[in-house]
């Protein structure tokens, strides 16, 4: 498996992903993509995997994450997001083989939602959706909208990142919740570092609260290629069930699995599990 770290500027934004090729025959196309908070790295466990399967991965940090560019003016809307990253993909094909190509999509919590959007947006050129603990709703009652819209929101958002990201101890406690476990230190490092640059940013954290997480649900049910979803059953971010509303309105045709001692990051901390699922449903969906 060789791998390529490549930056590609989509309207005057600076996307960063890596290139992933396996060492014979490409049979498959696959986007994976990390939810802001993230890094492409987070599908490390993955790739082996997937190119020994003979996909050509390109592994992406959502815009203004990870080692993308950030700025006031980060696409927060899925619509948006779905546009850039569609440009990213096809300024890969047009350089590999000057066609553009199906796509197997790949994504991890509020990253659902736009993989959800590319498929909306062009599901001709999507071949399948695997989730893993999909973030597809807002984080906050729809009655609370109007306090996150507020000016003085901007004192709570910005004394949480002082108190949870700025402080290196806070910011451990914070990680450990969400994996279920102490990331190791070289890894807490490099997740902070990208959210460090949130500080002092907090209308663009309020648009990414307001705008990144909303998902056109109706379009989301009337999606017809093949999706998996994957979740964690010791999800403190999200609870250790499926939402009765995902399973049995907005993504009824969806195949659903619980990793039962799974936490929000199930691809890094029980990467096996996940690779088990993802090898079944190569051999069912992706020849």
């Amino acid at each position: 498996m060789g791998e390529l770290s490549r930056y590609i500027v989509i309207r005057g934004l600076n996307i960063h992903y890596r290139l992933a090729m396996p060492s014979g025959e490409i049979r498959n196309r696959v986007f994976l993509l990390s939810a802001p908070g993230f890094s492409g790295s987070c599908w490390r466990m993955l790739l082996p995997e997937l190119t020994e399967a003979g996909c050509l991965c390109v592994v992406c940090d959502m815009p203004g994450f990870g080692k993308s560019e950030f700025s006031d003016g980060i696409p927060a809307e899925q619509a948006l997001r779905a546009r850039y990253l569609w440009g990213v993909l096809d300024a890969v094909d047009l350089d590999r083989d000057s066609k553009l190509c199906c796509w197997h999509m790949i994504a991890h919590g509020s990253a659902c939602g736009t993989i959800v959007e590319m498929a909306r947006q062009q599901p001709d050129s999507t071949a399948s959706l695997f989730m893993v603990s999909p973030m597809l709703y807002p984080p906050f009652p729809r009655a609370m909208e109007s306090v996150v819209r507020a000016k003085a929101f901007d004192g709570l958002l910005g004394g949480w990142i002082q108190r949870n990201i700025v402080s290196p101890k806070r910011f451990e406690r914070l990680t450990r919740r969400v994996y279920g476990r102490a990331p190791q230190q070289a890894q807490l490092e490099q997740m902070r570092a990208p959210l460090l640059r949130l500080a002092g940013h907090e209308d663009t954290v309020r648009r990414l609260l307001l705008e990144g997480y909303r998902v056109d649900t109706a379009a989301l049910r009337s999606l017809f290629m093949p999706c998996m979803i994957l979740w964690g059953g010791e999800d403190r971010l999200l609870g250790g069930a499926v939402p009765a509303r995902l399973r049995k309105r907005d993504c009824p045709n969806a195949e659903y699995h619980v990793l039962p001692s799974a936490g929000h990051c199930a691809m890094e901390t029980h990467s096996r599990a996940v690779c088990d699922f993802l090898r079944g449903w190569i051999k069912e969906y992706w020849t």
